[in-house]
């Protein structure tokens, strides 16, 4: 049973905000998030304002709802999941006519993550600035307000970020240009103030620490997450804004207190103090049965004949790992039920950033010549190496020197189609290999490392073209999405049409293109 101050929180955030009928969807969120069930009083006892808000954000980066999986599967499973191809779609909604064959229409999918990030992240974190001056505080909220706010930009691209707050009708956004270099001044500042009060922290304080369920007020870890995410985000700038990407991700990698390069600063959601996570994703697959293995992931995986197979899927009934196509046009999913599920459990974190995929951040930006204090060689093996552990897994020495086994042809084992594989990348390193033949080692074995975590593996396929997964087998986008190319962005929200249409109309001028999911985002610019 959950205990009292739990209850507390779900009381704050679990009455639906109503829309009225004139002016901004965010607008409205802007005028709603006042509106909890504490007191002042109630909210100011130990803490109880900041760290209640606090936590409320951490469980909503990636949306992780106690009550149903409805919101993780349409935020994260039927976009960067699917889109990455970790995952496959089995499910046969609205006659297979939806995001898995890029139709981006359908039931309003592709409002929730928007809502989220507004209703459930920027909303708290305002609140929270209103609230206290603590740096340090501040800090930790900023890096999850930033951890939140990156996917929203990175599927929409333009987001209302930095007039969010300040009232009126209606809500202007940003270009993503804007958003992601605010993003990176807020992450520089904040890993400033955390860095001095580390220095200072002789008694050991543990900020937050009854709230926070990433690292129980570890302000050195948060640190070390700040450090991270920053290189995260100038890596994404490497193809748009390379002298600024460079800049950023060497002040980042060589920071005293470091990145995320050990295996318990891995940051992760878990169940702390009170606070029980259920992973949904164990939801989707399990009681839904509508997400399965990927055919990308099928043919990577059983191709490498990777260790990791069993720690990251269920075998189906001949003892093997069976994958699924994306797009698939179906009216029956049972036989797809029978493919190989992901090896997640309730009781699994909800995984946001690993120490792997920081090694490969700085294989990427050695390889870039950028000064990241080592050889891409050495942080590539170091990478494949932090990913063997984290999932208690063996052979990695094996692993890393194998330079034959590749990607292997997909077969589907319902019908009787398949796929050739899509690339003969190999693992082993290659220092005279070209650079672009490395990014594809690097970033091959970084999507690997991130499983599950499609909405980074998404991103990061669209920025570098790796790995190279397999398109989708029917496309309804009615043109809108090119087939090879493969889907870019997620449509603007419907409602933000229906409350905000001129600032929307604004948006797509400083998108640059059409609302669709066939137009590039700013920095995806290879």
């Amino acid at each position: 049973m959950k205990n009292n101050v739990y209850k507390i929180f779900r009381l704050f955030f679990t009455s639906l905000i109503i829309i009225s009928m004139s002016g901004s969807f965010v607008s409205c969120l802007e005028d709603n998030v006042n509106e909890y069930a504490g007191t002042e009083d109630d909210m100011s006892k130990d803490g109880l304002f900041i760290g209640g808000h606090f936590n409320a954000m951490l469980k909503d980066v990636i949306p992780t709802s106690d009550v149903d999986a409805n919101e993780y599967q349409r935020a994260q499973n039927l976009t960067g999941d699917i889109f990455s191809g970790y995952m496959a779609h089995i499910g046969t909604w609205n006659s297979s006519s939806h995001n898995g064959t890029y139709n981006l229409y359908f039931d309003k999918w592709n409002d929730v993550g928007f809502t989220n990030g507004y209703n459930k992240i920027m909303g708290p974190y305002i609140k929270i600035l209103a609230k206290t001056d603590d740096k340090v505080y501040l800090s930790m909220v900023t890096i999850v307000k930033v951890m939140g706010m990156h996917r929203l930009a990175d599927n929409h691209g333009p987001i209302p970020y930095t007039k969010f707050g300040a009232g009126g009708l209606t809500t202007p956004y940003d270009s993503q240009e804007v958003v992601y270099k605010k993003f990176l001044e807020e992450l520089k500042e904040a890993t400033k103030e955390l860095s001095d009060f580390v220095d200072a922290n002789t008694k050991g304080d543990k900020p937050l620490v009854k709230y926070d369920m990433i690292y129980a007020g570890d302000a050195q870890k948060w640190l070390k997450l700040g450090n991270t995410l920053r290189l995260r985000l100038a890596m994404r700038l490497s193809y748009i804004e390379p002298a600024l990407a460079k800049q950023h991700a060497e002040e980042a990698a060589n920071q005293k207190y470091g990145l995320l390069t050990d295996i318990p600063d891995i940051a992760q959601l878990k169940s702390y103090g009170g606070n029980v996570v259920y992973n949904p994703l164990e939801t989707v697959w399990n009681s839904y049965a509508d997400t399965r293995m990927g055919a990308s992931m099928d043919s990577y995986l059983n191709g490498y004949k990777d260790p990791r197979l069993a720690a990251y899927f269920q075998p189906t009934s001949d003892g093997a790992y069976h994958g699924v196509r994306n797009g698939l046009s179906i009216n029956d999913k049972a036989p797809y039920e029978k493919m190989s599920t992901p090896n997640v459990l309730k009781s699994t974190p909800v995984l946001w950033m690993t120490a792997a995929e920081a090694y490969f951040l700085l294989a990427e930006g050695a390889s870039r010549n950028w000064n990241m204090g080592g050889t891409a060689k050495d942080f590539y093996e170091l990478g494949i190496r932090a990913s063997f552990t984290q999932h208690s897994v063996s052979g990695v020495d094996a692993y890393i020197i194998n330079s034959t086994d590749k990607p292997i042809r997909f077969q589907d084992m319902v019908g009787s189609s398949g796929i050739a594989a899509s690339s003969t990348i190999t693992i082993a390193w290659q220092e005279s290999a070209s650079f672009e033949t490395k990014l594809e080692r690097i970033i091959t074995q970084k999507w690997i490392a991130m499983f599950p975590e499609g909405q980074e593996a998404w991103s990061e396929f669209r920025r570098t073209g790796y790995p190279r997964i397999f398109p989708v087998v029917s496309n309804r986008s009615n043109g809108q999405i090119n087939t090879t190319t493969q889907i870019r962005r997620i449509v603007f929200p419907q409602e933000e049409y229906n409350k905000n249409r001129e600032e929307v109309d604004k948006a797509i001028g400083l998108l640059g293109g059409s609302d669709t999911g066939g137009t590039k985002l700013w920095w995806d610019a290879k």
